[in-house]
């Protein structure tokens, strides 16, 4: 069952998790999580489109480049300029690009599944001070993570799964890495 705001919910597609304020960091950002052949600004605006289309379907160009110029600001994402074409951007810029389109469509949950894979050390620093900022600002993220010491060090309470199933529950200041071992083999 998924609960938001205390409320079960049903989530039939990704047009219905966005309504609900809920965006999707996914593990294969390469494949799934960005449109690599096009700008940093239509990667930015993809899931806040249906908010920002004037009368005939047009999209809002100058929201579109403001909020994207913004984002790019504030996550420090290094480029050129919004008219870059994200598969000429590193690891780090791309996620952080991925982080910026959810925050643009007001996110106030972030399901991040292995959200430093294939990214080098200091992209994963900031990547983890964005990931502060946006839970000491009210939101809500869900990691899925197969690297310890990020789950170690990023998480206030960790569920472990083993087959499909939650084998465990542990608050940040009880957690250690056996007791994660160990719930993750039964």
């Amino acid at each position: 069952k998924i609960f938001v705001e205390g409320k079960e919910v049903q989530i039939h597609n990704p047009r219905e998790a966005i309504a609900l304020n809920i965006g999707l960091v996914t593990e294969d950002r390469r494949r799934t999580g960005l449109l690599l052949k096009k700008k940093i600004k239509e990667n930015i605006a993809l899931p806040s489109l249906p908010n920002h289309c004037r009368k005939g379907g047009f999209l809002d160009d100058k929201w579109e480049t403001e909020v994207s110029e913004d984002y790019m600001k504030k996550l420090k994402i290094k480029a050129p300029n919004i008219h870059t074409i994200l598969n000429t951007l590193s690891g780090g810029n791309q996620q952080k690009v991925i982080l910026a389109k959810w925050l643009v469509a007001d996110s106030k949950i972030l399901i991040l599944d292995e959200p430093t894979r294939g990214i080098d050390v200091n992209a994963r620093s900031e990547f983890y001070t964005l990931m502060n900022e946006f839970v000491d600002n009210g939101g809500c993220i869900i990691m899925i993570s197969s690297e310890m010491p990020e789950i170690l060090g990023m998480s206030d309470r960790i569920v472990v799964m083993c087959n499909g199933r939650k084998t465990g529950e542990l608050g940040r200041g009880e957690a250690t890495q056996e007791m994660i071992l160990e719930l993750a083999m039964e």
